[in-house]
């Protein structure tokens, strides 16, 4: 069952918890990296508290980080919504290459004065496009759910068994099947797992119409499988046990006593029948007998 530890049915997407580390660095105005007081920026001149402030909040997310050093997987992931938070605030219509520059910047400012010892260098250059619309796609499936969460459930009393999540995730897995992406597809499947739950177990929704498809073919081609390669194993394993294990004399006693029981059964019937035709063949005697005698 999927973890529901949040407000009501509200589902945390996977990058709340980066958000609200950069919420808190953003509203903090005593924080002061090395290297950040005379940065400069063409591209985030019109960035909320200027180059400055970003760089004490970008590297200061980086460092935080940096103290997972055993949690190569949220390093990862933090990196990357990194990008996607500062394409955020970098605004003016810059583009995703801008950013990249930018980032790429500050990461040196990360490394350079602030021990960073470039452990993020690998994340942080294999950013690109791709990543930043999969991470918004992502938030945006989450943020449609729980809009729709707020439609259905207390104190409203309208009732829905479907939403626009439907369409999103459908375009989210044809873009998984078309190009396999292991993080990408898996947030999808979690997702997956809250929506069917909430469907199937809150709302009490009946009906595959209303829930989410499985994210790649493998889990549709399991779903038909698996039947079959059970049905097989049971047909190779059952002989087995019948010939190797206590379960054989076990089962020829068991079927012994229901032979038994059915043979009585069976002679019981017979005997019944027998007594039945001799009493009806017992008038035609006596007549036949009365008949010979008054000859």
């Amino acid at each position: 069952m999927p973890d529901q530890g949040h407000t009501r049915n509200n589902i945390d997407n996977p990058y709340s918890e980066y958000k609200k580390k950069l919420d808190f660095y953003k509203d903090d105005d005593d924080i002061h990296m090395s290297g950040c007081a005379k940065f400069t920026n063409a591209h985030l001149k019109d960035a909320d508290g200027g180059a400055p402030k970003i760089c004490n909040i970008s590297v200061s997310f980086l460092n935080d980080l940096k103290q997972k050093k055993n949690d190569s997987f949220y390093q990862e992931n933090g990196c990357k919504y990194l990008y996607y938070w500062l394409h955020d605030e970098i605004r003016g219509g810059k583009t995703l290459e801008d950013t990249l520059v930018v980032y790429k910047t500050l990461n040196d400012i990360f490394n350079d004065k602030n021990d960073g010892s470039y452990m993020f260098d690998n994340y942080i250059n294999q950013m690109n496009n791709d990543i930043y619309h999969k991470i918004k796609k992502i938030i945006h499936i989450y943020n449609e759910f729980n809009k729709f969460e707020k439609q259905v459930m207390p104190p409203s009393s309208q009732k829905k068994c479907s939403s626009e999540c439907v369409t999103l995730f459908t375009s989210c897995v044809g873009e998984c099947r078309k190009a396999y992406d292991y993080d990408f597809c898996s947030k999808l499947k979690k997702f997956r797992d809250h929506y069917n739950y909430f469907i199937q177990t809150i709302l009490k929704c009946e009906g595959d119409q209303y829930l989410l498809p499985p994210v790649d073919n493998l889990d549709i081609v399991k779903m038909i499988i698996v039947p079959f390669v059970l049905i097989l194993v049971a047909c190779f394993i059952l002989p087995l046990l019948y010939k190797f294990t206590p379960v054989g004399p076990w089962a020829r006693h068991i079927i012994g006593k229901k032979k038994n029981t059915w043979d009585n059964i069976s002679q019981e019937e017979n005997h019944l029948l027998d007594d039945y035709e001799m009493e009806k063949d017992l008038p035609k005697k006596m007549h036949y007998t009365l008949a010979y005698n008054s000859s």
